[in-house]
């Protein structure tokens, strides 16, 4: 008998010793998830919110040197024939460099717009989105001419159908 009663010391010893191991696990587990959060609410830097941090401010946009074309009269594909258009167009380019290529190109440059301009319709031009087409496809034509990214922008200073 006194063989079981120490067998059964030993067996609650055992028992004992492994609920003792979970109690240390189980503090040391809770001593370090609370020195994370004292960490993290006294000492990570924190953030204003989105709503307080300050927008970036978007560049300002680079004005390129400026090419005032004389007036274009051309007529439009148009069956009748009677349609014309007047166009004033100033080009925007975007260094020095290419202002004075440009300059130097001057009657190639009027000769791409006449032959964009007159196959143009009445109906492509009139509506806002035809204006807009017409540009993009002007600044397509004068960079294939000029070179790439040359012409920046254009602009329709006057621009009439009759």
């Amino acid at each position: 008998m006194a063989e079981k009663d120490k067998k059964a010391k030993e067996g609650e010893e055992k028992k004992g010793g492994k609920k003792f191991l979970i109690f240390i696990i189980l503090g040391v587990l809770l001593l370090a998830g609370g020195g994370a959060g004292a960490y993290f609410l006294l000492f990570a830097k924190s953030s204003p919110p989105p709503e307080e941090q300050p927008a970036p401010e978007p560049p300002e946009p680079e004005v390129g040197p400026f090419l005032q074309l004389d007036p274009f009269v051309v007529n439009l594909a148009d069956p009748t024939g009677h349609r014309y258009l007047r166009a004033k167009i100033t080009l925007e380019f975007r260094n020095d460099k290419a202002y004075q290529l440009a300059n130097d190109r001057i009657p190639q440059i009027n000769d791409a717009i006449i032959m964009v301009l007159s196959s143009k319709t009445v109906e492509e031009v009139l509506s806002p989105e035809g204006k807009l087409e017409l540009r993009l496809e002007l600044i397509r034509k004068l960079n294939d001419l000029l070179g790439p990214n040359t012409v920046k922008n254009i602009y329709f200073t006057q621009f009439v159908v009759q």
